[in-house]
């Protein structure tokens, strides 16, 4: 039965507050009490509540950050891991699990799958297409169209087939950045000063574009997975929304204003790569896998099952996945821009002691 008392509510936000621990210093907690971090805090809460309160919804996964300019081309290996745990932990308590990614970034998942076949059990991998072809109509439309109607059929006939699908989980991928449209209609509304702003530091020609962090167009490389989460609202049933995201870029992120992200981000870069996507839960960190640790283990703890958690987790088996990136050259180090024992220019030795921290950090909850 799901239960949330004080101690476990404050496990999980002593657990979100340590994963936003801004070890590649991106800028999310750059400005004090106007941050990435202060505005979207019990996030890490809300998510866990409504998977604790859904037993047995389908969730979709969504994941995949390509870098074409990487040596070899390869999506990053933040993301997949972090994806392949909730998925772990999700089936281990009940719940199926869609993946959902493009052609360019589906073999590190594939591989995980089949790395983690002992666990991963139910599930289904689909390809969200690159181009969106609306049922009954002979027109094609790409990540930038705005015709709702259409986009609100195609959404609706692509989740046909999943009806018991309650929740989406985005974990580093990336959205469209703003438009002017976009940014006037974040709440709290923006003033004029704000929208002066964006036309001098906003993407301008870019605008609409998914943009890595340095502001470069990836859009012909990201299949448009963004729309499940703009649309979700006008599915036949509802679906609650998770975004996980670093760097300001990733889907979920428009929940935040748009000056906040441009503010902190630290490459002088936040205006232009903002993403306008919101979420019903926004969650920020430091590494985006470090809340997909942390939301399964938060969910463990939710649910009084944190025995069943410590059988998920093993350094081995998480060391072998990122050697598996490493030597096929599938996945590469998104900072570095090549297959590496690192995540985000992190030595991969630290990631492990910011997971074992998390699980030290649940254990706690039991006793607070």
């Amino acid at each position: 039965m799901p239960n949330s008392p004080p101690k476990i509510t404050q496990a999980i936000n002593q657990l979100e507050w340590f994963i936003q621990i801004d070890l590649g210093h991106r800028g999310i907690h750059q400005i004090p009490g106007e941050n990435l971090c202060t505005y979207t805090q019990g996030n890490l809460h809300r998510a866990i509540k409504f998977l604790a309160e859904n037993p047995g919804c389908q969730v979709g996964v969504v994941t995949g950050f390509y870098i074409p300019s990487a040596n070899p081309p390869a999506p990053e290996n933040d993301g997949p891991p972090g994806a392949l745990f909730m998925a772990r932990g999700l089936n281990r308590l009940g719940y199926p699990v869609l993946f959902i990614t493009d052609p360019y970034c589906r073999k590190p998942l594939q591989q995980g799958i089949e790395l983690f076949k002992d666990q991963i059990i139910n599930y289904k991998l689909v390809e969200f297409p690159y181009e969106l072809k609306i049922p009954d109509k002979n027109i094609i439309v790409d990540s930038k169209w705005h015709h709702s109607k259409l986009l609100l059929r195609y959404v609706r006939s692509y989740l046909i087939p999943y009806p018991q699908l309650r929740c989406l989980i985005s974990i580093e991928r990336v959205g469209p950045c703003h438009t002017m449209h976009t940014v006037t209609s974040q709440i709290p509304l923006p003033n004029q000063r704000t929208i002066n702003q964006f036309i001098k530091k906003g993407p301008g020609d870019l605008k609409g574009e998914c943009l890595n962090m340095n502001a470069v167009p990836v859009t012909q490389y990201t299949a448009p997975i963004h729309i499940l989460f703009k649309y979700k609202a006008h599915a036949k049933y509802p679906i609650f929304t998770i975004g996980i995201g670093d760097g300001g870029n990733e889907i979920g992120m428009g929940s935040i204003p748009w000056q906040v992200i441009a503010k902190n981000i630290t490459n002088g870069q936040g205006g232009k790569i903002a993403c306008s996507v919101l979420a019903d839960a926004t969650i920020v960190a430091g590494v985006s896998n470090w809340a997909g640790y942390a939301l399964i283990a938060g969910l463990f703890l939710y649910l009084n099952q944190f025995d069943d958690f410590l059988k998920l987790y093993s350094e081995t088996t998480e060391t072998k996945l990122i050697e598996t990136y490493y030597q096929t050259k599938t996945a590469v180090d998104g900072k570095l821009g090549y297959p590496a024992m690192s995540v985000d220019g992190i030595k991969w030795e630290v990631h492990l002691k910011i997971i074992d921290f998390i699980t030290k950090l649940i254990r706690d909850g039991l006793d607070l």
